[in-house]
């Protein structure tokens, strides 16, 4: 298994020590995320050093636990900072999504609208919000119904995209037909469709 860098976990582990090893030689390790050896630890490394016949193996215990705190608290840095590098993914992909040019909607296996982005909510005259109360179906005409459900089941059941030609519902005042494309989501029972003008159509 290997991280977001491409390190193995061994080697991810490894490096982790190499560096709390150096920062505790430097006299620089750091103290992030507040952890710190309890009380009866600490009384109970004193007494073991206090003896010398145990000194060593103390001091030696006492060098690895020092160690393994430096790692958590390298550990934890790195967390915080993956974690940060996600939400700015997350939001500049979530971006991208909401301002495309072209009409994207995510349909459930039922065909419930489950999200949609600005250009969905412009061409059907309905906010993300009252989208998402409603089914796809009630945004067709009668004849595309079907040919959208089947493909949907289809979309779920074989993971493979999809495409057929659709028409809205007249009351929405779009004219011509449209390209539905479709594909699995990232979840197994979601599929996200396209929909751009139909390619057949003169003009289009």
């Amino acid at each position: 298994m290997t991280d977001r860098q491409g390190f193995s976990a061994v080697g991810h582990r490894t490096q982790l020590r190499d560096n709390a090893e150096e920062l505790i030689h430097k006299g620089a390790a750091p103290s992030v995320g507040g952890t710190t050896l309890g009380v009866d630890a600490l009384e109970l490394l004193y007494r073991r050093a206090s003896n010398p016949e145990f000194a060593a193996d103390a001091l030696k215990l006492l060098h690895e636990l020092q160690t393994h705190q430096v790692e958590l608290d390298l550990l934890f840095d790195q967390l915080q900072a993956s974690e940060e590098e996600l939400t700015e993914e997350l939001a500049h992909y979530k971006a991208l999504y909401d301002l495309a040019p072209v009409p994207y909607l995510i349909v459930d296996s039922s065909g419930r609208l489950v999200e949609s982005n600005q250009a969905a909510g412009k061409l059907f005259g309905l906010s993300a919000e009252r989208l998402s109360e409603r089914y796809l179906n009630d945004l067709l005409s009668p004849s595309s119904r079907e040919t959208v459900n089947s493909m949907i089941q289809e979309v779920v059941s074989s993971k493979s995209g999809t495409s057929c030609s659709v028409e809205l519902s007249s009351e929405l005042g779009v004219d011509g037909p449209l390209t539905l494309e479709a594909k699995l989501g990232s979840y197994s029972d979601r599929v996200l469709m396209v929909l751009s003008p139909d390619s057949t159509t003169p003009g289009s």
